[in-house]
């Protein structure tokens, strides 16, 4: 029986990683956590196969020793804990050298696209850069090891990287469409997001979870072991349209301009605007993704209007993620009246 280490396991994809990973193997599963008594953490304890290890992603006894047993590790690490990049590209390329000394043999590192490299330097996304930057460590790792003859060739051999992309469930929570008045005067639900005509590149957990584990058990064989995941990419007129033509609900989209986003979030204002300008001016899913051969990867991949009949969500706000960000202000397509956050 291997073992397994999920760290970001109480959060809302490395939780998810950890249900497939119960759901599909045998493996006993750890989970790296600062709060045991959590109600996130307990519900994993809660299953009967997850082990809970006190500990903190940030110092370096407790990783070293969470390391220790793992042969499998799958890692998110949580940008907003440090808010910082180069904290999270530290502390990412801590976890890899603690994994590569432990001699772990699988390492997946979950990431998010490199929106700086992507725009020309343009459009720094600190949230997505900071991950991104692991990776291109990685990458830079690799190539080091094949013109060393010595190396042991780790990064090469045991590390995979998965790409992957904003959520469907983020709308049950930060993006949740709220009642109102349409703009062709009916009564129905507003999706307020600051998409422009951009598009959305989404993806459910689930099938997050699903990539992960299947690069688990096909590491040599499932193709490049670098993948970059979505399942979808819609404007938000589609969203909306989608969403009323599966639940029956008039629904509505109501662009948000970047700048009330910057002004309307605190702390993480500037970093969620500058993702959804990376949205409106760069087609992520058209550029980065290969849909076609994701599907064939993973004939289950859900769209989102699949992700609508599967899951029946008719627009309610849910819990999601164990600390949410700030919702997304939301305003009227004037701009003027806001609606409830």
């Amino acid at each position: 029986m291997r073992e397994v280490l999920v760290i970001g396991g109480t959060g809302a994809m490395g939780s998810r990683v950890v249900a497939a990973l119960l759901a599909a193997t045998g493996d006993t599963v750890r989970v790296l956590t600062r709060d045991p008594s959590s109600r996130a953490a307990e519900a994993l304890l809660a299953t009967g196969r997850v082990r809970l290890l006190q500990g903190d992603v940030g110092d370096d006894t407790s990783v070293r020793s969470a390391m220790e047993s793992a042969e499998r590790v799958f890692c998110n690490t949580d940008f907003f804990s440090s808010g910082s990049v180069q904290a999270e590209h530290d502390q990412g390329l801590r976890l890899l050298e603690a994994a590569r000394e432990a001699g772990v043999d699988r390492f997946i590192w979950s990431s998010l696209d490199h929106a700086v490299s992507l725009t020309g330097g343009r459009l720094p996304v600190p949230h997505y850069d900071s991950k991104a930057s692991v990776a291109a460590a990685i990458g830079l790792r690799r190539a080091d090891e094949m013109m060393r003859k010595d190396s042991d060739g780790w990064y090469t051999n045991h590390v995979s990287v998965l790409t992957t992309a904003p959520y469907f469930e983020n709308f049950q929570a930060g993006l949740a469409p709220r009642p109102g008045t349409l703009p062709d005067g009916r009564e129905g639900l507003v999706f307020a997001i600051p998409l422009g005509s951009g598009s959305y590149p989404l993806i459910a957990l689930d099938d997050i979870a699903w990539f992960a584990v299947h690069a688990f058990e096909n590491w040599q064989a499932w193709g490049a072991r670098d993948l970059a995941v979505a399942a979808d990419s819609l404007t938000g007129d589609q969203i909306a349209a989608t969403f009323e033509r599966v639940t029956g609900r008039a629904a509505a989209y109501v662009p948000v301009p970047l700048d009330a986003v910057r002004s309307g979030m605190g702390d993480l204002g500037h970093d969620f605007a500058a993702m959804f300008e990376f949205f409106q001016t760069h087609d992520v899913v058209g550029r980065e993704r290969d849909l076609p051969a994701l599907r064939a990867l993973h004939p289950g991949l859900l769209s989102f209007e699949a992700w609508l009949r599967t899951t029946g969500w008719c627009g309610a706000e849910e819990v999601v993620q164990k600390s949410p960000p700030a919702a997304v202000p939301a305003v009227s397509r004037s701009g003027a009246d806001a609606l409830p956050s």
